[in-house]
């Protein structure tokens, strides 16, 4: 039995780092070896802020956080390595997801952190750009874990698996099917408000919003976006979810922690209304939303539902997505179709991804 090592790297949309992971695999066994979380400089975050938040895109701008998050990339490389005294040449493929900076269903999804110089700098194949033949095949690019959900869960069913990130998404795994899209807002908006207001990276276990009334006024504006009713597939992101949506719909008389607090509150509403729309026996809870008790409690209250980490099924639950992209990697290498198009609405499934040689 051969056995294999991946590195998994990925970014998300809250900006808090980068999360690692080395995977091996055993035939057909895949486990985590190590996973790392790196946080972001404040200097490279507050790049990243600005940008996203900027309505003009300078294309100096854009060039300069391609190559220097690829940098990070390398560096995180080199840190996880060194930490596992495995060898660069031990490491059969790098799959990286990038940093999102845009991501519109129906056009085009980017990502930032170029994998040429990921190869390059690190000596290691690299296999990244993975949204881009989904949507090329007329889907929307995301949510791709639950092809990985599917891959790992899927003699639990029925069950729901959720990824609570910057934004939130579900997979329900039910009658050998697989059902996957981004729900709404997940940890950003309240991450960003801490950040910004109460020099907080984010509220440590939902202790803010957990004796916080919750605003029902603004909860109720808020649910009136369109995306939280609209049919699956859906995939969202920062372009839609951000603090301007947020701000027009405060009257200027909301304390921050009535913000929090029922931003935390909206979360778990929407998804909880997914869920509720199957007949599951347990929600399993992956992603930074996992640290957040009063997210959780407000998520069983709504489902009525057990619900546990991904610790229950000996996965870190801050790895899960890093295991994802170093999973693609060797999906892509085998040139394995991945089960996408029931999810994001693709005309058919796709191999995933682009491979740039070291």
């Amino acid at each position: 039995m051969s056995t294999k090592y991946y590195i998994g790297i990925m970014s998300g949309t809250s900006l808090d780092g980068v999360d690692i992971c080395i995977i091996k695999k055993d035939g057909k066994q895949f486990s985590l070896i190590e996973f790392l979380c790196i946080a972001y400089s404040p200097e490279i975050k507050a790049k990243l802020k600005a940008f996203n938040s900027s309505q003009n895109t300078d294309l100096q701008t854009l060039a300069s956080l391609e190559k220097e998050l690829a940098q990070i990339y390398c560096q995180a490389v080199e840190k996880i390595l060194n930490k596992t005294n495995i060898q660069a040449s031990q490491i059969t493929a790098i799959g990286s997801h990038g940093q999102t900076i845009f991501h519109d269903p129906v056009t085009l999804s980017m990502q930032l952190g170029h994998p040429a110089f990921i190869a390059k700098g690190t000596g290691i194949t690299t296999v990244a750009d993975f949204r881009i033949d989904d949507m090329a095949n007329g889907g929307q690019g995301a949510p791709i874990a639950p092809a990985f959900h599917q891959f790992m869960f899927n003699d639990q069913q029925p069950i729901a698996i959720v990824n609570i990130g910057g934004i939130a998404n579900l997979t329900i795994l039910k009658d050998n099917q697989v059902i996957g899209f981004d729900t709404g807002p997940g940890n950003a908006l309240m991450d960003e408000l801490c950040q910004i207001n109460l020099a907080k990276d984010y509220d440590e276990f939902g202790a803010i919003a957990e004796k916080t009334p919750i605003n029902k006024p603004l909860l109720k504006k808020l649910l009136t976006h369109s995306y939280f009713t609209n049919n699956a597939p859906k995939s969202t992101g920062l372009d839609i979810f951000n603090l301007n949506w947020l701000d027009k719909h405060l009257t200027g008389t909301e304390s921050i922690n009535e913000q929090i607090s029922t931003l935390n509150q909206l979360t778990a509403i929407t998804i909880a209304e997914a869920i509720n729309q199957h007949q599951v026996k347990e929600i399993i809870v992956c992603g930074g939303g996992v640290e957040n008790a009063t997210l959780l409690k407000r998520i069983a209250k709504q489902t009525q539902l057990p619900i546990a980490s991904t610790d229950k099924y000996n996965i870190n639950p801050h790895s899960l997505e890093a295991f994802t992209c170093a999973w693609l990697a060797e999906q892509r290498l085998s040139n394995t179709e991945i089960k996408l198009s029931t999810i994001t609405g693709a005309d058919k499934d796709s191999i995933l991804g682009g491979i740039w040689e070291a």
